[in-house]
């Protein structure tokens, strides 16, 4: 008995003694935490606070900036005013600086678009003033309209194409001079006796507004000539069926002769070619 219960004081003994070790090292534990903790809490707050203090005085140093004046121009010129005559001048000058520090108060320049009016800002120093700048530009769409329309006005009389422009609109065309007895005889015979179909495009070259220009072209170009002939012994009229020429050795020979002879419609229904209705017209007789 005496034995057992010395076995069981020394287990109690033990337990006891690792008990108090293990509750040592708890608190320990706890107490490491504690000190760590309160140390990354710590620096946190001083890091916040320094961002704190940065942000203020980089909103201070933004905010100086942008209330930043003009000096007091107004005391500075005061020295200046020596005598009675300098009166008017300064007078002027104030006022000038008055009306300037009212309009501007730092220097925050506008961004600018390449196709509109871009403005310069106006910029201050404490020694001199610098007046703003206007400056316009032009966009290339508006500048080449403007050549364009400059072009377009300056246009010159094309004979050639107004010659095609004129034959397109029918097979047979028929160009006058309605003071010249040719053209009125040629005119007044085609009508007369002659059923053409499509109907006879007539231009006449003394209203037209390049007629000069379109007469020498037709000589130069468009008759079936001689190149012996001189150009000044050709004269109007000019008869075209299918854009070729009818009368290219003058009116007597390709005109009058061949309607004398009754020849002259087999000559247009030759050069018809199938395209135009030439045709003689009933004539009623007087009798």
């Amino acid at each position: 008995m005496i034995a057992n219960s010395s076995i069981l004081k020394k287990h109690t003994s033990t337990k006891r003694i690792t008990r108090i070790i293990s509750l040592t090292l708890v608190l320990v534990g706890i107490v490491s935490f504690l000190v760590l903790t309160w140390d990354d809490s710590l620096e946190f707050y001083n890091n916040a606070t320094g961002l704190n203090e940065s942000n203020d005085k980089n909103e201070e140093e933004s905010g100086k900036k942008l209330q930043y004046k003009l000096p007091n121009l107004l005391e500075i010129a005061d020295g200046f005013l020596d005598s009675k005559e300098n009166e008017l001048n300064f007078l002027k000058v104030k006022e000038e600086i008055l009306h300037i520090q009212s309009e501007v108060e730092v220097d925050i320049p506008a961004p600018a678009s390449e196709n509109e009016l871009s403005f310069s800002s106006t910029s201050f120093r404490t020694d001199e003033i610098v007046t703003s700048t206007a400056t316009s530009k032009i966009s290339p769409s508006s500048s080449s309209s403007m050549a364009s329309k400059k072009n377009d006005g300056q246009k010159e009389f094309d004979p050639k194409v107004s010659f095609l422009d004129i034959i397109s609109t029918s097979p047979a065309v028929l160009f006058i001079k309605s003071s010249q007895m040719d053209s009125i005889f040629l005119k007044n015979l085609l009508q007369r006796e002659f059923e053409i179909s499509p109907e006879l495009a007539t231009v006449d070259l003394e209203k037209h507004s390049h007629g000069y220009q379109l007469e020498k072209y037709i000589k130069q170009n468009k008759l079936s000539i001689n190149p012996s002939t001189a150009l000044e012994s050709i004269h109007s009229p000019y008869l075209f069926l299918n854009g070729v020429s009818v009368i290219n050795n003058g009116m007597a020979k390709d005109i009058i002769e061949p309607h004398s002879e009754g020849l002259l419609l087999s000559i247009l229904k030759s050069e018809a070619r199938g395209n135009l209705l030439v045709e003689k017209k009933d004539i009623p007789s007087n009798s």
